[in-house]
C-alpha cells in the first residue's frame, strides 16, 4: 500500500532514512482505515521529525528522533532483553 522515494515496499519493517518520502499509493487511497488514520494523526499531532502533507497521502522523515522526543511509553531495556536471547 506504500512507496518510499516512489519506489514499492512490501516489507513491513522497512528501513527509512531522513528525507525519505513515504506516500501512499494511488490505488490505496480509497481504504477507510488509512483515511481515519490521517484524520486522527492531524487531530493528534505531528512529531517535529516528521512532515505530513495529508492532501497527498504523504510524509517525510525530516531528522530521526531524538530519545527525549519520542513520547510514547516505551521500556528501552525490554527490548534488549528481547533481542538478546
Amino acid at each position: 500500500h506504500f512507496l518510499v522515494n516512489d519506489k514499492k515496499v512490501t516489507i513491513p519493517s522497512f528501513l527509512v532514512s531522513p528525507e525519505d518520502v513515504i506516500q501512499v499509493r494511488e490505488k490505496s487511497r480509497k481504504i477507510q482505515k488509512i483515511n481515519e488514520s490521517l484524520e486522527i494523526a492531524g487531530q493528534r499531532g505531528i512529531p517535529k521529525w516528521l512532515e505530513l502533507d495529508s492532501a497527498n497521502y504523504s510524509g517525510k522523515i525530516v531528522d530521526m528522533p531524538k530519545r527525549d522526543e519520542i513520547t510514547m511509553p516505551i521500556k528501552e531495556q525490554l527490548i534488549v532483553e528481547l533481542y538478546s536471547k
